[in-house]
């Protein structure tokens, strides 16, 4: 086990035990999304997933998560890495940010070994953790879809039957 597991392990047990982790009943719908690397087909892919639930910007939170940070990039969207959080819970403004929402759908479609992803997901609040491994060897997903990293368009589509069968689309 490395160090930086071992830092992971504690802020996430901090970070459990500083807020509750039951989704607030609200009048909007909010999507979470986690992505290994930001591309383009997968973003467009997302993008027209947001548009098929009738999303407004605002509802969607889209990330990049790295096991390192990217020093002086420019990107659309914040990349969180394990420099975001420190051993007593602390976080970065970007990982705070996203992590202050109470989503009701929370997307993973990083790499299966992403374990900054893992650690994201266990902590961020949410009422359905949809991710694309199989399997799931954390637990820390409602819902696994297979699909390959390729594959983005084809995930959101076996996503949108799903909560057509959970009537959680709005």
């Amino acid at each position: 086990m490395k160090i930086t597991d071992i830092k992971l392990a504690v802020a996430r047990k901090n970070l459990r035990q500083t807020g509750d982790n039951s989704v607030a009943e609200s009048k909007e719908c909010k999507l979470g999304i986690i992505l290994d690397e930001v591309n383009e087909e997968s973003i467009k892919s997302f993008l027209k997933l947001k548009g098929d639930l009738n999303l407004q910007q605002h509802e969607v939170n889209i990330v990049s998560c790295r096991e390192k940070g990217v020093k002086n990039g420019t990107f659309d969207y914040p990349v969180i890495s394990k420099e975001d959080f420190g051993w007593s819970g602390k976080t970065s403004q970007a990982a705070s940010a996203f992590m202050a929402f109470q989503y009701d759908v929370l997307i993973s479609f990083t790499a299966s070994e992403n374990k900054m992803a893992d650690f994201l997901v266990s902590v961020t609040r949410a009422r359905l953790k949809v991710g694309r491994k199989i399997p799931d060897q954390n637990g820390i997903f409602d819902l696994t879809i297979s699909a390959g990293l390729s594959e983005a368009e084809i995930f959101t589509e076996e996503l949108k039957k799903y909560l057509k069968i959970l009537n959680t689309t709005t």
